[in-house]
Protein backbone atom coordinates (compact mmCIF):
# COMPACT_ATOMS: atom_id res chain seq x y z
CA UNK A 1 0.00 0.00 0.00
CA UNK A 2 2.99 2.07 0.05
CA UNK A 3 2.60 6.08 1.54
CA UNK A 4 -1.05 5.35 1.77
CA UNK A 5 -0.06 3.78 5.45
CA UNK A 6 0.72 7.29 6.44
CA UNK A 7 -3.06 8.48 5.83
CA UNK A 8 -4.09 5.23 7.17
CA UNK A 9 -2.04 5.05 10.57
CA UNK A 10 -3.22 8.62 11.93
CA UNK A 11 -7.00 7.71 10.91
CA UNK A 12 -7.10 4.61 12.81
CA UNK A 13 -5.07 5.98 15.88
CA UNK A 14 -8.01 8.61 15.42
CA UNK A 15 -10.83 6.30 16.08
CA UNK A 16 -9.15 4.45 18.61
CA UNK A 17 -8.34 7.49 20.62
CA UNK A 18 -11.89 8.86 20.04
CA UNK A 19 -13.37 5.82 21.29
CA UNK A 20 -11.62 6.14 24.34
CA UNK A 21 -11.11 9.74 25.04
CA UNK A 22 -14.82 10.82 23.52
CA UNK A 23 -17.08 8.02 23.96
CA UNK A 24 -15.97 6.69 26.69
CA UNK A 25 -14.26 9.39 29.18
CA UNK A 26 -16.13 12.02 27.65
CA UNK A 27 -13.68 14.59 27.32
CA UNK A 28 -14.90 17.20 25.61
CA UNK A 29 -13.02 20.73 25.05
CA UNK A 30 -15.80 22.95 25.40
CA UNK A 31 -19.36 23.29 25.77
CA UNK A 32 -19.33 24.54 21.96
CA UNK A 33 -17.61 22.09 20.32
CA UNK A 34 -19.66 19.02 19.03
CA UNK A 35 -17.94 15.76 18.26
CA UNK A 36 -17.00 16.54 14.59
CA UNK A 37 -14.75 19.34 16.03
CA UNK A 38 -13.70 17.41 18.61
CA UNK A 39 -12.54 15.07 16.08
CA UNK A 40 -10.61 17.38 14.23
CA UNK A 41 -8.68 18.97 16.72
CA UNK A 42 -7.46 15.59 18.00
CA UNK A 43 -6.27 14.47 14.21
CA UNK A 44 -4.64 17.60 14.00
CA UNK A 45 -2.51 16.92 16.74
CA UNK A 46 -1.85 13.26 15.91
CA UNK A 47 -0.36 13.54 12.65
CA UNK A 48 2.16 15.71 13.88
CA UNK A 49 2.48 13.79 17.04
CA UNK A 50 2.89 10.60 15.01
CA UNK A 51 5.76 12.15 13.12
CA UNK A 52 7.46 13.43 16.13
CA UNK A 53 7.59 9.97 17.73
CA UNK A 54 8.40 8.06 14.89
CA UNK A 55 11.55 9.98 14.34
CA UNK A 56 12.34 9.83 17.95
CA UNK A 57 12.07 6.12 18.20
CA UNK A 58 14.29 5.44 15.04
CA UNK A 59 17.08 8.07 15.44
CA UNK A 60 17.94 6.85 18.60
CA UNK A 61 19.08 3.52 17.29
CA UNK A 62 20.03 4.62 13.97
CA UNK A 63 24.01 4.09 14.27
CA UNK A 64 23.62 1.08 15.96
CA UNK A 65 21.67 -0.32 13.05
CA UNK A 66 23.86 1.61 10.37
CA UNK A 67 27.10 0.31 12.31
CA UNK A 68 28.57 -1.44 8.87
CA UNK A 69 27.84 2.10 7.04
CA UNK A 70 30.09 3.84 10.12
CA UNK A 71 32.70 1.58 10.72
CA UNK A 72 33.86 0.44 7.15
CA UNK A 73 33.92 3.45 4.99
CA UNK A 74 33.77 6.96 4.63
CA UNK A 75 30.23 7.58 5.89
CA UNK A 76 28.89 11.35 6.93
CA UNK A 77 26.67 9.75 10.00
CA UNK A 78 25.46 13.04 10.74
CA UNK A 79 22.88 11.89 7.36
CA UNK A 80 21.18 9.46 9.39
CA UNK A 81 19.61 11.45 12.17
CA UNK A 82 18.01 13.90 9.28
CA UNK A 83 17.38 11.22 6.78
CA UNK A 84 14.77 9.71 9.42
CA UNK A 85 13.51 13.13 10.16
CA UNK A 86 13.30 14.27 6.89
CA UNK A 87 11.47 10.91 6.18
CA UNK A 88 8.52 11.08 9.15
CA UNK A 89 7.91 14.38 8.29
CA UNK A 90 7.15 13.45 5.08
CA UNK A 91 4.87 10.91 5.85
CA UNK A 92 3.36 14.04 7.59
CA UNK A 93 2.60 16.02 4.53
CA UNK A 94 1.25 12.90 3.13
CA UNK A 95 -1.36 12.78 6.28
CA UNK A 96 -2.01 16.86 6.11
CA UNK A 97 -4.20 16.77 3.04
CA UNK A 98 -6.33 14.50 4.93
CA UNK A 99 -6.63 16.91 7.72
CA UNK A 100 -7.42 19.50 5.71
CA UNK A 101 -9.69 17.89 3.25
CA UNK A 102 -11.79 16.87 5.98
CA UNK A 103 -11.72 20.59 7.86
CA UNK A 104 -13.02 21.63 4.10
CA UNK A 105 -16.15 19.26 4.08
CA UNK A 106 -17.24 20.29 7.08
CA UNK A 107 -17.12 24.05 6.45
CA UNK A 108 -18.42 23.80 2.53
CA UNK A 109 -20.43 20.42 2.63
CA UNK A 110 -21.33 19.29 5.91
CA UNK A 111 -21.33 22.34 8.12
CA UNK A 112 -22.67 22.35 11.92
CA UNK A 113 -25.97 22.78 11.64
CA UNK A 114 -26.96 22.34 15.53
CA UNK A 115 -28.26 25.94 16.58
CA UNK A 116 -27.61 25.42 19.77
CA UNK A 117 -24.10 24.58 19.70
CA UNK A 118 -23.83 27.16 16.86
CA UNK A 119 -25.24 29.63 19.39
CA UNK A 120 -22.92 28.72 22.17
CA UNK A 121 -19.55 29.02 19.77
CA UNK A 122 -21.29 32.80 18.85
CA UNK A 123 -21.72 33.86 22.34
CA UNK A 124 -17.90 31.97 22.95
CA UNK A 125 -16.72 34.23 20.39
CA UNK A 126 -15.52 30.79 18.44
CA UNK A 127 -15.29 31.66 15.09
CA UNK A 128 -15.77 27.90 14.54
CA UNK A 129 -13.75 25.51 11.67
CA UNK A 130 -12.27 28.05 9.12
CA UNK A 131 -9.41 27.63 6.43
CA UNK A 132 -7.19 30.99 5.07
CA UNK A 133 -4.12 32.72 4.07
CA UNK A 134 -2.55 31.85 7.72
CA UNK A 135 -1.86 28.29 6.10
CA UNK A 136 1.35 29.44 4.18
CA UNK A 137 2.60 29.99 7.64
CA UNK A 138 2.74 25.57 7.51
CA UNK A 139 5.97 25.71 6.13
CA UNK A 140 7.73 27.35 8.57
CA UNK A 141 6.41 25.01 11.60
CA UNK A 142 7.36 22.29 9.36
CA UNK A 143 10.75 23.59 9.74
CA UNK A 144 10.98 24.32 12.94
CA UNK A 145 9.90 21.00 13.41
CA UNK A 146 12.42 19.20 11.51
CA UNK A 147 15.32 21.65 13.45
CA UNK A 148 13.67 20.35 17.04
CA UNK A 149 13.88 16.58 15.89
CA UNK A 150 16.97 16.56 14.32
CA UNK A 151 18.88 18.20 17.55
CA UNK A 152 17.02 15.07 19.79
CA UNK A 153 17.54 12.67 17.34
CA UNK A 154 21.46 13.30 17.14
CA UNK A 155 21.76 13.54 20.94
CA UNK A 156 20.17 10.62 21.69
CA UNK A 157 21.31 8.58 18.77
CA UNK A 158 24.71 9.82 20.00
CA UNK A 159 23.75 8.92 23.73
CA UNK A 160 22.65 5.09 23.11
CA UNK A 161 26.12 4.34 21.76
CA UNK A 162 27.28 4.98 25.54
CA UNK A 163 24.28 3.60 27.00
CA UNK A 164 22.55 1.24 25.48
CA UNK A 165 19.34 1.52 27.30
CA UNK A 166 18.59 5.03 25.98
CA UNK A 167 16.27 3.41 23.31
CA UNK A 168 13.83 1.13 25.89
CA UNK A 169 13.94 4.92 27.80
CA UNK A 170 13.09 7.16 24.92
CA UNK A 171 10.67 4.71 24.29
CA UNK A 172 9.13 5.15 27.70
CA UNK A 173 9.68 9.03 27.42
CA UNK A 174 7.58 9.45 24.36
CA UNK A 175 4.76 7.81 25.56
CA UNK A 176 4.93 9.81 29.09
CA UNK A 177 5.18 12.59 26.47
CA UNK A 178 2.45 12.18 24.40
CA UNK A 179 -0.27 12.45 27.55
CA UNK A 180 0.88 15.27 29.27
CA UNK A 181 0.68 17.07 25.99
CA UNK A 182 -2.76 18.36 25.20
CA UNK A 183 -3.64 15.87 22.49
CA UNK A 184 -7.14 14.01 23.25
CA UNK A 185 -7.85 16.72 25.79
CA UNK A 186 -8.34 20.23 26.29
CA UNK A 187 -4.97 22.22 27.64
CA UNK A 188 -7.81 23.67 29.95
CA UNK A 189 -8.44 20.78 31.86
CA UNK A 190 -4.18 20.92 32.64
CA UNK A 191 -4.25 24.56 33.74
CA UNK A 192 -7.49 23.48 35.98
CA UNK A 193 -6.02 20.67 37.85
CA UNK A 194 -3.09 23.22 38.45
CA UNK A 195 -0.14 21.46 36.58
CA UNK A 196 -0.09 24.65 33.80
CA UNK A 197 3.65 24.51 34.45
CA UNK A 198 3.88 21.07 32.37
CA UNK A 199 2.32 23.08 29.65
CA UNK A 200 4.97 25.98 30.04
CA UNK A 201 7.81 23.38 29.92
CA UNK A 202 6.80 21.26 27.30
CA UNK A 203 7.69 22.06 23.59
CA UNK A 204 4.99 19.99 21.93
CA UNK A 205 2.37 21.78 23.59
CA UNK A 206 3.61 25.17 21.76
CA UNK A 207 3.80 23.20 18.22
CA UNK A 208 0.67 21.75 18.15
CA UNK A 209 -0.95 24.98 19.34
CA UNK A 210 0.55 26.42 16.36
CA UNK A 211 -0.17 23.79 13.95
CA UNK A 212 -4.38 23.67 15.01
CA UNK A 213 -4.51 27.58 15.78
CA UNK A 214 -3.54 27.48 11.82
CA UNK A 215 -5.35 24.62 10.55
CA UNK A 216 -8.13 24.22 12.80
CA UNK A 217 -9.54 27.96 12.76
CA UNK A 218 -7.90 30.25 10.23
CA UNK A 219 -5.22 31.78 13.33
CA UNK A 220 -2.21 32.79 13.36
CA UNK A 221 -0.12 30.94 16.17
CA UNK A 222 0.11 32.58 19.21
CA UNK A 223 3.40 34.68 18.91
CA UNK A 224 4.74 33.88 22.45
CA UNK A 225 4.35 30.10 21.25
CA UNK A 226 5.82 30.33 18.20
CA UNK A 227 8.97 32.32 20.14
CA UNK A 228 9.30 29.74 22.63
CA UNK A 229 9.41 26.76 19.96
CA UNK A 230 11.94 28.44 18.09
CA UNK A 231 14.23 29.25 20.69
CA UNK A 232 13.50 25.36 22.00
CA UNK A 233 14.47 24.47 18.41
CA UNK A 234 17.39 26.27 18.19
CA UNK A 235 18.54 24.92 21.89
CA UNK A 236 18.20 21.40 20.95
CA UNK A 237 19.88 21.87 17.34
CA UNK A 238 22.37 23.47 18.75
CA UNK A 239 23.18 21.03 21.74
CA UNK A 240 22.62 18.15 19.63
CA UNK A 241 24.76 18.88 16.93
CA UNK A 242 27.51 19.81 19.36
CA UNK A 243 27.72 16.73 21.22
CA UNK A 244 27.54 14.50 18.09
CA UNK A 245 30.01 15.90 16.08
CA UNK A 246 32.61 16.11 19.28
CA UNK A 247 32.28 12.11 19.65
CA UNK A 248 32.08 11.61 16.04
CA UNK A 249 35.38 10.15 16.20
CA UNK A 250 34.75 7.58 18.56
CA UNK A 251 32.20 6.21 17.02
CA UNK A 252 33.75 3.48 15.09
CA UNK A 253 35.08 2.33 18.82
CA UNK A 254 31.97 2.91 20.45
CA UNK A 255 30.14 0.45 17.98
Amino acid sequence: MGFFWSVIFPIINLFVYMFVFRLVLRARWSDHQGATMVALIMLSGIVVWSAFSESMARTTNTLVENSNLIQKVVFPSEVLPAYIVISSLINMLIALPVVLLAIAYNIWVSPETDPELLAKAKAAGDPGLALGRTLVALPLLIVLQALFTTGLGMFFATLNLFWRDTAHLIGVAVTVWMFATPIFYPAALVDYANFGWVLDVNPMHWLIDCYRRILISNRWPEPEMLVRFTAASYVALTFGATFFFRQKRRFPDLL
